[in-house]
Parts: structure tokens; C-alpha cells; sequence
């Protein structure tokens, strides 16, 4: 004999409205991450990133600006240490160290 069937395994589907995705979009474009914005609107960020793309909205670049490399390179010869550097810009230490190392500034 078998056991009780299972109707259905699994998360139901969360659909946006265009209401929803217009939002989201300004959103995105007001500067929130897609990680919030997935929590905000209880969506997986591959389906916000979804929207962003259909909406043609231009994603944001990892990393710092040339200004914000260069100010790294200025901060550090000045004596600032990588960590106060790292919070100064509200980047990861390891990061603020790449950008060091690309620049020369620092050997690896």
C-alpha cells in the first residue's frame, strides 16, 4: 500500500505588480542593494536583478570610483592604515589592500 499523496513540495510563487515593479525599480535606482530590496518586497535577488534588467536599468559597478582608488593610495602614504582606510570609505580592508597592491603602492 502507498502513503497519502503529496499535492505539492515547495515556496509558492511571489509575484510582483507593475505597481510593485515600478517600486522597486525607483527603489533601486534611490541606491537600496538587491539583497534589501529582495527582504523589502519578500522576493528571491535573482528575481529583483530580473526586474531590474527588463526595466533597462543600468546596474550599479563594484569597486571605487578612480577618485575614491586614488584617495586610498593618498590616505595610505599619508600613514593612515588600511583598516581606518577601510572604514573612512565603507569598504572591506581586503579591498582597500587590492586596490594598494594594483596601485604599487603596497608590495604583495
Amino acid at each position: 500500500m502507498r502513503g497519502p499523496c503529496v499535492r505539492r513540495i515547495g515556496k509558492p510563487q511571489t509575484f510582483l505588480t507593475p505597481a510593485e515593479v515600478d517600486r522597486l525599480v525607483d527603489d533601486y535606482l534611490a541606491g537600496l542593494s538587491l539583497g534589501y530590496l529582495a527582504q523589502k518586497y519578500r522576493v528571491h535577488r535573482a528575481t529583483v536583478s530580473n526586474h531590474i534588467t527588463r526595466n533597462n536599468v543600468v546596474r550599479r559597478q563594484h569597486g571605487l570610483t578612480i577618485e575614491e582608488a586614488a584617495e586610498v593610495v593618498k590616505l595610505h602614504c599619508g600613514g593612515i592604515s588600511m583598516r581606518a582606510i577601510a572604514r573612512t570609505l565603507g569598504i572591506d580592508r581586503k579591498q582597500v589592500r587590492v586596490y594598494l597592491v594594483t596601485s604599487g603602492a603596497l608590495g604583495d
